[in-house]
């Protein structure tokens, strides 16, 4: 006997009507009633039952899979939220070109001097766009390398609060390139979503938590 024979159609239309999907109670039931309803002179093979029962048990594993991982995920994104949390307050290093400045506290990066690259050259641009100072980078050989900068001018003024640029250049294989740098910025605070954890930093930047390499 087949499921038309149990539930006949009917005349009805379901154009407009949203597709139910079988659930586990839904599969219980056709069981019953396909058990139920069998022809005893000609029952169903008995592996076929158990053939469904296995199905029904798989499904029903399935289902509780699903939401052993929901459980995990929203314990991971609760475990982020306090780990950012921590962080504010604290400077974190991304990668980026843009530092909050507050004219008080040095400014500290770190830089990737690629392979048989020479001239290379650290700059600090003020909102305004101005070159504020070069860094000096001699002795920076291929590999990674902390810099700083103290928040003056050449002349040795303190600059004023604000946003500013610092960029590093160096002649490789004859072309001028840019070199990749990251640069710490302070937290202010922290945004959670239904997948993502955001730190807010100084100078309104957004990060995603697993965008940080270090912090202090």
């Amino acid at each position: 006997m087949n499921i038309d024979q149990l539930f006949p159609p009917t005349m009805t239309s379901n154009v407009n009507q949203p597709k139910k999907q079988l659930g586990q109670d839904d599969f219980m039931k056709l069981l019953v009633a396909q058990m139920k309803n069998q022809d005893p002179g000609n029952p169903s093979d008995n592996g076929e039952f158990l053939a469904q029962i296995a199905q029904f048990s798989m499904v029903n594993g399935i289902d509780k899979l699903g939401t052993s991982f929901e459980g995990i995920a929203g314990g991971l994104s609760a475990s982020q939220a306090m780990q950012a949390a921590s962080l504010v307050g604290r400077q974190v290093l991304t990668d980026s070109n843009v530092v909050a400045y507050d004219a008080a506290t040095p400014v500290n990066g770190r830089l990737a001097v690629p392979e048989f690259a020479s001239g290379l050259n650290i700059q600090v641009r003020d909102p305004a766009g101005a070159l504020v100072k070069t860094i000096d980078s001699a002795g920076f050989k291929a590999g990674i390398h902390a810099f700083q900068w103290d928040g003056t001018n050449e002349r040795g003024e303190t600059q004023a609060a604000g946003d500013y640029v610092i960029t590093a250049t160096a002649l490789v294989e004859g072309e001028q390139q840019a070199v990749p740098l990251q640069l710490y910025n302070t937290v202010e605070s922290v945004f959670t979503g239904d997948k993502s954890v955001e730190l807010q930093l100084a100078g309104q930047r957004r990060v995603n938590l697993s965008q940080i390499s270090q912090y202090r």
